[in-house]
């Protein structure tokens, strides 16, 4: 008699350590507020350069108390400038970035938001997200006496498109690979805070609109016009065609990094009696 207790108990723990202990309510909405920047041949090197302001929201769901499952939309704005770095190709861009991402969340320990035995958690954070951007020049416009920020893609400064330049034009949609880590705090029943830095590695290295060799500007006057054959090559040096314009072997990345608000949907959480680690007292 006590062995099939023994056995009936082990089999109760596994299976509630299987369904994460939570067997309710464990779907979350939230917010996030923080600041973006990049990192590329704009960039190449300062963390949190020239940061702005960026935005999220998300649905979490707890698959169980190590593991959570994140689908989120998120804005931010990258920017950057070749004046800062005292480089003379005096580029300079920036770019509106729509984010839509599937990330999963690993807690250090068994966490959910209204725990009272653990109620706070660092966490791991990894995913798969698609990016759109559209990445932008500031041109300074002599008629008007003013400068005006204008779209980079469509203007193909490095001879995108072009036959004698065998160079492909890039998408404004590209995909992402987010990872970093955060941390968590259960401040109520209900709601819990959070605060969180995720890099994205991307698959393209036009988030700036720069990469390849300096395009003739001459040729690119004629095809696209003036405001072509500037953002090709504004440092006024004129550089030789074909020369190096940005490093083409290393993609560009970008960061949110937000603070968060977290809220608990439904009712009252049941956790598996025979799961001991974590005590719920939850009323409704």
């Amino acid at each position: 008699m006590r062995s099939k207790f023994s056995v009936s108990v082990v089999l109760a723990v596994l299976l509630c350590a299987g369904t994460g202990t939570l067997r309710a309510q464990r779907s979350e909405i939230g917010v996030g507020a923080g600041v973006s920047f990049y990192l590329g041949d704009l960039n190449p090197k300062k963390v949190f350069y020239d940061s702005r302001a960026c935005a999220s929201i998300f649905y979490r769901y707890n698959i169980n108390t190590r593991w959570a499952f994140r689908f989120s939309g998120s804005y931010g704005r990258i920017m950057a400038n070749d004046a800062d770095f005292d480089n003379p190709r005096n580029l300079n861009f920036r770019n509106d970035l729509g984010e839509i991402a599937a990330i999963m969340e690993v807690n250090f320990v068994n966490f959910f938001t209204g725990s009272e035995q653990h109620r706070f958690t660092p966490y791991l954070a990894f995913g798969a997200a698609l990016c759109f951007s559209n990445p932008q020049g500031l041109y300074p416009d002599d008629a008007s006496g003013s400068s005006r920020w204008v779209a980079l893609r469509p203007l193909h400064t490095e001879g995108q498109g072009l036959s004698q330049y065998n160079v492909k034009e890039y998408s404004l949609a590209q995909f992402a690979i987010p990872f970093g880590l955060g941390f968590k705090v259960s401040i109520s029943e209900r709601v819990a805070l959070g605060v969180e830095w995720l890099m994205r590695w991307t698959v393209t290295d036009y988030l700036d609109d720069v990469s390849g060799n300096y395009a003739d500007p001459g040729v690119l006057m004629s095809e696209y016009g003036p405001e072509s054959a500037y953002f090709a090559d504004p440092s006024g040096s004129y550089h030789k065609v074909g020369a190096q314009r940005g490093d083409k072997s290393l993609f560009d990345f970008y960061s949110f990094t937000q603070f968060t608000i977290s809220i608990r949907l439904g009712g009252r959480d049941y956790l598996c009696p025979a799961y001991s680690g974590l005590k719920n007292t939850h009323k409704q």
